[in-house]
This record gives structure tokens, C-alpha cells and sequence, in this order.
């Protein structure tokens, strides 16, 4: 291997070929989560059977020129904006919550290391490995210190492996022992996390059926309106001898009784008061019919670390088995957390409350992994 290659395994890249690889498209640009717009939130809630059915009435009663007669056209609003508001609600709040739950890597560029976030990866770029980091980007590992990686998302094997200098490592795994360092070889939609998250994370809508039971009750009355409202015009307009106008009018006044505009509003504004609920309860609801689906449900299964709870540990107690060795346990205690080069959860909480470190020289380190649950540093 040239010198030239070995100078920038040790630093990494230099700005300038950042900026470079970004100007050809070389950069970790993931494709956007599936999830709605508001374009298309929008266009679901106002483009409904009943809109449909209650907006062609509410035409018919302003081309007479009776805007008093039309004032049933307010259900529409009411129904549209109250899962508009919600959804669109939950859409920004669900956004903002990914770009603050983002794991950010380290990256080490003209051989400073730094956290950066994951979009701003590029080719060929060093990302330094740690316990508990999630590997972003395809690569191959260049450094390694006892490193073991869990690749169970991608394989569903639950056994750890060890990778070794020029092994490759995939997008979706996460260092569970040990320390290293990988060269970014495939980034962006190249990644394989990438790819399944493309093909997996589709958006589909939630089943209600409460909604499927309403829109079959609106469609058999959709059909029977067309000859009942053919029928009434033709008795206004022909019996009665009235004027267009006045015929058009009583038809749309003898129909809107027929649609069950009441049992859909207070449907909605049922799920809104479920939604108001369990916001009160620091819930989010993603679709206003979710909140039936949770009626349904008996279990509930939550991954808590991180989603439910803060990401992160506090030390609470210490016990000692010999009271009077206590300065030489935490002296102990925070010469492990300082000389820890990439702490995990545990380490971090034990140097938050021992943070004066006595300076003794490590002569030898065992890294923590899963399977023997410790870690340590000896100080001869």
C-alpha cells in the first residue's frame, strides 16, 4: 500500500474532497421516510364519499342563488379540518422527532474526528466505531480493536460477529464490543439499509371499520338519491308547477335529510376527543381511525430505549462489600470511565458522578461485549 493511501487512512478526507464527492452526488443522500404530504393529507380527508355527495347538493343550492339554504355545506369543513389539523399535526411533530432521534456518526476528516449527520456522509469518508453505534453506510473495516457487530436486523442470526481489518460491515448493524473504524464504500440509496427501507417502509392507511361501515351505508344511499332526487324534480318542476329554481331548492332540501352527515361528524369529532385524550397522556396519533384500532387492541409490545425514555443512565446507588475502601473503589471507578475511549451508557452514568480521575496509567484494557456483560482496565 503507498504512503499516500496510508496517510489518509489516518486522517481521512480533507474538505476539499468532501466538497468534491458531494459535486458528483457521492453523498449519503437516503431516500426520504414513506410517509404522507400534506398534499396527499389533505386530498384524502377532503375528497371523501360524503364530501362528494354533500359538495354536489351544496353546488346545486348556490347556482339558485340561496346561500342561506347551502349552510349544510359547513359539515364539509367540519369533517376535512378536523383530520386535516390532526394529521398534519402529527406529520410535523413525527419529522421533527426523526431529525432529533437521528443517530449522528463519527467521522474523521483531515484526522480531526467530529459527529456529523448521516446525510452529510460521503464516499470514502472514515467513520469511527464505538460500542452501541449504528453503522450508517456500507464499508470495510480498516481499524479494529476487539470489534463485535449485531447484524440481526439484516440476517436474524443473534450471535455477534467479529469483524476483522478489510471485512465489510452493512447499514443497519450496530457495535455491540470493542472499538474500529470503517471506510464508507456505499452510501446513499447504495446502502443495503437503504434499499430495504425503500422497498419496506411504504405508507399504507389505517383499517377502520367504523369509516368502511359508514362509506357502504353512503354508497347505497349515493344510489338511491339519483331516481329520488329525478323523481322529486320531476313532481316539482311538472306537478307542482314551480320554477326551476324553487324546484332545484326543494329537491336538495328533500335529500340532505337522506345523508347521515351527523353520524359521520360525530365520528370524527369522537376520534378527535381520543386523540385530545391521549395527547394529554404525551400520545401521538398518526391517522384520526387509529384511535379504533388501539380500542381493539389487548397487548401492546414497545422497544422502550430511546422511544419511551430518555436515551441515557444515571448512577443511583453504590455499594461497597468493605466500607472502608471506598476511595480506592471510586478512584477506581473514575479512572475506568476517564480512560474509556468510547464509553457506552453504563460508563458514561459512572463518570457523570465520579469525574475526578486520579491519573493512573492503564497497562491493559478487556472491552465489554454482550455475551461475558463487563468490560475493564488494568492499571498493573
Amino acid at each position: 500500500m503507498s504512503i499516500e493511501a496510508d496517510a489518509q487512512r489516518d486522517t481521512g478526507l480533507t474538505e476539499a474532497d468532501v466538497a468534491r464527492l458531494r459535486a458528483e452526488g457521492k453523498s449519503n443522500d437516503v431516500p426520504a421516510r414513506a410517509s404522507r404530504s400534506v398534499r396527499d393529507i389533505v386530498r384524502g380527508n377532503v375528497f371523501t364519499r360524503i364530501n362528494a355527495i354533500l359538495g354536489v347538493l351544496l353546488i346545486i343550492v348556490l347556482s339558485t342563488g340561496s346561500v342561506i339554504d347551502g349552510m349544510f355545506g359547513l359539515l364539509i369543513v367540519a369533517n376535512s379540518g378536523i383530520g386535516i389539523v390532526q394529521e398534519i399535526r402529527a406529520k410535523r411533530t413525527l419529522d421533527r422527532l426523526a431529525i432529533v432521534g437521528q443517530n449522528k456518526p463519527q467521522v474523521r476528516r483531515e484526522g480531526v474526528s467530529k459527529q456529523i449527520p448521516p446525510d452529510e456522509v460521503v464516499l470514502g469518508d472514515i467513520v469511527e466505531l464505538g460500542p452501541g453505534d449504528q453503522i450508517v453506510v456500507d464499508g470495510e473495516v480498516i481499524e479494529s480493536a476487539s470489534l463485535e457487530v449485531d447484524e440481526s436486523l439484516l440476517t436474524g442470526e443473534a450471535d455477534t460477529v467479529h469483524k476483522l481489518e478489510a471485512t465489510q460491515v452493512l447499514s443497519g448493524s450496530f457495535v455491540v464490543a470493542g472499538s474500529g473504524a470503517y471506510r464508507a464504500t456505499k452510501v446513499g440509496r447504495d446502502a443495503y439499509a437503504a434499499k430495504l427501507a425503500e422497498e419496506a417502509s411504504k405508507f399504507t392507511l389505517v383499517k377502520s371499520e367504523l369509516r368502511s361501515g359508514i362509506d357502504k351505508i353512503l354508497k347505497f344511499i349515493t344510489y338511491l338519491m339519483i331516481p329520488a332526487g329525478a323523481l322529486i324534480i320531476y313532481n316539482q318542476l311538472f306537478s307542482s308547477g314551480q320554477a326551476l329554481k324553487p324546484a332545484l331548492n326543494g329537491m336538495v332540501a328533500a335529500l340532505v335529510p337522506m345523508v347521515p352527515e351527523g353520524l359521520v361528524l360525530m365520528t370524527s369529532i369522537a376520534f378527535a376527543v381520543g386523540v385530545i385524550r391521549l395527547g394529554q397522556r404525551q400520545c401521538l396519533v398518526q391517522e384520526l381511525p387509529a384511535i379504533e384500532g388501539l380500542a381493539r387492541v389487548d397487548v401492546v409490545c414497545a422497544d422502550k430505549t430511546g422511544t419511551l425514555t430518555e436515551n441515557g443512565m444515571r448512577l443511583s446507588e453504590l455499594m461497597l462489600m468493605d466500607e472502608h475502601d471506598s476511595d480506592s473503589v471510586t478512584a477506581a471507578l473514575a479512572s475506568l470511565a476517564h480512560d474509556d475511549p468510547r464509553p457506552n451508557a453504563s460508563v458514561q452514568a459512572v463518570g457523570e458522578a465520579y469525574p475526578d480521575a486520579p491519573g493512573w496509567t492503564q497497562s491493559a484494557v478487556a472491552p465489554f461485549s454482550s455475551a461475558k456483560k463487563w468490560s475493564g482496565l488494568s492499571y498493573g
